[in-house]
Parts: structure tokens; C-alpha cells; sequence
């Protein structure tokens, strides 16, 4: 079970690299792309490129562990769910 957790902590370690990266080439894009971004601004558009990352690094960490730890119970499932229960079932009797 130990392995099982390290691996869905190594896919959300994943998310903490390539949600924050999505989020400043998102936030880049629409700096190029939006007209009112550029000379003569506020600063509000290069705000975006700081507060996205840190607004997007928790979700996209729980995101990447939930899928790694979803996907490794997947993986860990029995084949033969049916042997499964029965074997559940006589857990504790003497055969």
C-alpha cells in the first residue's frame, strides 16, 4: 500500500510542475493576445503571470495524486471479482 501512495504522491508532485506551467503560457497568451495588455497598463496583466501559478499549484496537486491514486487502485483491482467475495465472505472459517 506504501507503494501505492508514493506513486500517487510522485503524480502529484507531476500536477505541481505542469499545472503552474499551463497557467503562465495561459496567462502569456492572453497578454499577447488581448489588446488592452501592454504599454500604458496598470501592471494588472503581469499580475496574472504571478497569481495564476500559485492560485493553480494546490488544485492541480490533489488533481494529479487523485488520478495517480484512482489509477493505482485500477491497477490493483482482483481479475476475478467473484473469487474475490467468496474469499471475503469465508474470511475466518476453517475450510
Amino acid at each position: 500500500m506504501g507503494g501505492l501512495v508514493l506513486k500517487a504522491l510522485r503524480a502529484g508532485l507531476w500536477g505541481l510542475l505542469i499545472g503552474p506551467l499551463l497557467a503562465v503560457i495561459i496567462v502569456f497568451g492572453a497578454m499577447i493576445f488581448d489588446p488592452k495588455c501592454g504599454v500604458g497598463d496598470s501592471g494588472g496583466c503581469a499580475m496574472g503571470v504571478i497569481t495564476a501559478p500559485i492560485a493553480i499549484a494546490l488544485p492541480s496537486f490533489g488533481l494529479f495524486f487523485a488520478i495517480g491514486l484512482l489509477r493505482g487502485l485500477w491497477q490493483r483491482r482482483p481479475s476475478d471479482p467473484v473469487a474475490a467475495i467468496r474469499r471475503l465472505r469465508n474470511w475466518g472459517r476453517e475450510d
